[in-house]
């Protein structure tokens, strides 16, 4: 009998036959596992790596100690869902650890592959309380991937068991994930009350298994969706939101041959240097002038339709390996050649001032090699003696039009510019089709569209060179691995053959959003006040709208130069680029960059019911880096508390502390619960105040870090 026959025969049974249930582990008959088939990994030779063709969800549930007191933690429940053939199998529920690393080698006594993979939604928390437990029973890991401490991506052990993280696939808590992919079960939010102290005989009341069970259950229900939407066996699921296009642009750019064109101009090492010191990320700036005042009137935020994947194909780019100019030169030598070639260099300047009280100074503090007697505006310069940074043409115009200095350009460094590969600006238009035509499609077809859109910049400005952070197994600290150096390394990733898309081409990306986003300022009214800036969106108290569209057209000229237009649907026009109206507000106010509240206008759009049927008129939205969007209930719909100081109350806002305690050993308390290493989540209160954060390194951060919410809070 061939493997597709024996599988529908078994798919059949466990469509028909077979009855899911939640059960407790020692009662579940575990040779249901037996009709599990396996699948070989493709391409893995002649003895090939066979995974078991399930998937699988793993969740813990912790109880502190003593109820709203910092202190440690200890596991009280844990879920293990299993589904194959396209079915629910079972949901296995048990309250130690070591009994759920003892539920999972039975599992594997009968499960047939030499590989099982196991999900977690958030591995970087639940790892913490199950990690001694393992390594008891296992060993240490084989091999473990982290992104950032306390942050692991997968870990492999010797027997086969694999644990991999699906919140950085699916970049979305598990609530939202099951609703956007409308899986059939749902996260059961508020059925697992937190502050209760728990043992681990406790008796589990029917929410709290409902609770435990669809942790789980949504989990692997949406990992199958994902699955099948891709078209991808469980071992080869990418790990990441960006391993989706990743996958697909190496598959495309193979075609094309992209491989040649990488190694023609990838710079050398010392040049990417002098690139990651060009590189800056979105510009987030709040106008000085109105710091901590609450402007009231109409407020209108304009929005940029996707500003990256726009400059990919509006522009043109560095297309040859950047070589010496061999002189130092004027800025206004590198402004004249601009158009034809692109320039990276080191610019110094003296007697620098801003004209005119710019509100959105460009110069940054942060980039800055060197600075003499500066004068600062939340991480802008405003004024100094001397200053010197990297920088491209791009940038360059920005920072010659807003400032006066005198000063030149040493360590240049030119390529001749040229459109993207026509191959690369295809898959970014098509991404961008995609995701406007299933916009109200398909769920799941559309979260992965609008994935891959925002995932090809970040594909092409991740750093060649990246820490390889190590765990020490018997403390839980973790260490960077500085063995290897740098250069090494850095030639390492010229050789790979998946490498094919240079780091410059993300450097200027940025180049031009920022260029874009104060052209876009510039359409600000003359009887109007740029108040803040964010990336891909401005707000202001009244447009030139004429200017807005005539920026607009340009937009439309640019796109059509490179022989790509619009997408349509009916009667609709939908432009990469362009700016469009994004929120019309009654009251604005910041205290500094990632830090404002404003308040909805009471017009016709924020009247609107959304699906949940909730309207915006006359409510407050607050936008902190930090605090979770609920955080706006702390200032009882008063936007003047919002200032310097205020405190945003972990009770409202949901922002927990992490407290890590490494135990190191495994013990059992007076209560008879097996104890080890743990993490304490508490409230974290939040003040207002004038620290600056380093928005470039979020950049280029490959994954979206968890905030942790209290259950049922989630916006």
């Amino acid at each position: 009998m061939k493997r597709y026959q024996l599988y529908n025969i078994r798919k059949e049974y466990f469509r028909n036959q077979y009855k899911y249930a939640c059960i407790e582990w020692k009662d579940f008959d575990f040779s249901v596992f037996d009709k599990i088939m396996y699948i070989a990994r493709a391409g893995s030779g002649k003895n090939p790596e066979t995974y078991d063709d399930c998937i699988i969800m793993c969740d813990t549930e912790t109880s502190k100690e003593i109820p709203d007191v910092q202190c440690r933690n200890f596991v009280v429940a844990w879920t293990i869902s299993v589904r194959a053939f396209d079915s629910n199998i079972v949901t296995l529920y048990g309250h130690k650890p070591s009994e759920f690393v003892s539920c999972i080698d039975e599992m594997r006594k009968h499960l047939q592959g030499s590989k099982t993979v196991f999900y977690w939604h958030n591995l970087s928390y639940d790892w913490v309380f199950v990690r001694q437990f393992c390594f008891r029973q296992w060993g240490t890991p084989e091999k473990q991937l982290n992104t950032k401490s306390h942050y692991p991506l997968f870990i492999t052990f010797k027997n086969g068991i694999i644990f991999k993280d699906s919140l950085i696939l699916a970049q979305r808590n598990l609530l939202k994930w099951s609703e956007d992919l409308q899986v059939e079960h749902v996260k059961a939010a508020g059925k697992w009350i937190y502050n209760i102290a728990r043992n681990q005989d406790w008796q589990f009341t029917p929410d709290e298994i409902e609770y435990i069970e669809h942790d789980t259950l949504a989990g692997v229900e949406c990992i199958q969706k994902t699955m099948d939407t891709l078209n991808k066996h469980i071992y080869s699921m990418p790990y990441t939101a960006t391993g989706i296009p990743r996958e697909a642009v190496r598959k495309i750019g193979k075609e094309y041959h992209a491989r040649d064109l990488f190694k023609r101009i990838v710079p050398e090492y010392y040049i990417q240097c002098i690139l990651e010191a060009v590189y800056h990320g979105g510009f987030t700036h709040a106008n000085r002038h109105y710091i901590s005042r609450t402007v009231k009137g109409t407020i209108l935020a304009k929005d940029f339709a996707s500003s990256y994947p726009f400059c990919m194909l509006a522009f043109k780019y560095p297309m040859t390996r950047f070589s010496p100019l061999g002189k130092d030169v004027s800025v206004d030598y590198i402004l004249r050649n601009s158009t034809k070639y692109a320039f990276i260099f080191k610019l110094v300047m003296t007697n620098v001032k801003l004209k005119d009280d710019i509100a959105m100074p460009a110069l940054q503090l942060s980039k800055c090699t060197k600075l003499i007697n500066s004068v600062e505006d939340n991480g802008r310069i405003l004024q100094c003696d001397f200053c010197s940074i990297f920088l491209n043409e791009i940038d360059l115009q920005v920072i010659s039009s807003q400032y006066d200095f005198k000063g030149a350009c040493t360590e240049v460094h030119f390529s001749t510019k040229k459109y993207l590969p026509r191959w690369f600006t295809d898959y970014v238009f098509q991404c961008f089709e995609d995701k406007c035509k299933l916009k109200n499609g398909d769920p799941v077809l559309y979260s992965i569209a609008k994935a891959k859109l925002n995932s090809l910049y970040g594909m092409c400005c991740q750093k060649p060179v990246k820490q390889l952070i190590e765990e020490d197994y018997e403390t839980g600290e973790y260490n960077i691995n500085e063995e290897t150096p740098n250069e090494e390394l850095y030639e390492k990733y010229k050789k790979k053959y998946t490498s094919i898309l240079p780091y410059q081409w993300g450097v200027y990306v940025t180049s031009y959003a920022f260029k874009n986003l104060h052209e876009l300022g510039s359409c600000v009214a003359d009887d109007g006040v740029w108040l803040y800036s964010d990336t891909d969106s401005c707000y202001a108290t009244k447009w030139d709208e004429d200017k807005v569209a005539a920026y607009n057209e340009k937009c439309k000229a640019l796109l059509r130069a490179n022989g790509y237009g619009c997408v349509k649907m009916g009667e609709k026009e939908f432009w990469l680029g362009v700016a469009e109206h994004d929120g019309t507000y009654s009251e604005f106010r910041t205290v500094g960059s990632k830090r404002y509240c404003c308040r909805y206008a009471d017009v016709e759009e924020n009247r609107k019911p959304d699906a949940k049927g909730k309207t915006k008129a006359n409510k407050l939205k607050l936008t902190v880096a930090g605090v979770p969007k609920k955080g706006v209930a702390c200032l009882s719909d008063n936007i003047d508390l919002f200032r310097r100081g205020f405190i945003f109350d972990g009770a409202t806002t949901g922002k927990l502390q992490h407290t890590y305690y490494f135990d190191n050993e495994i013990w059992i308390d007076k209560h008879g619960n097996e104890r080890a290493d743990s993490i304490d989540l508490s409230p974290a209160a939040y003040e207002l105040d004038e620290v600056s954060i380093d928005w470039d390194k979020l950049w280029t951060e490959d994954i979206e870090i968890q905030v942790y919410e209290k259950e049922g809070d989630e916006e």
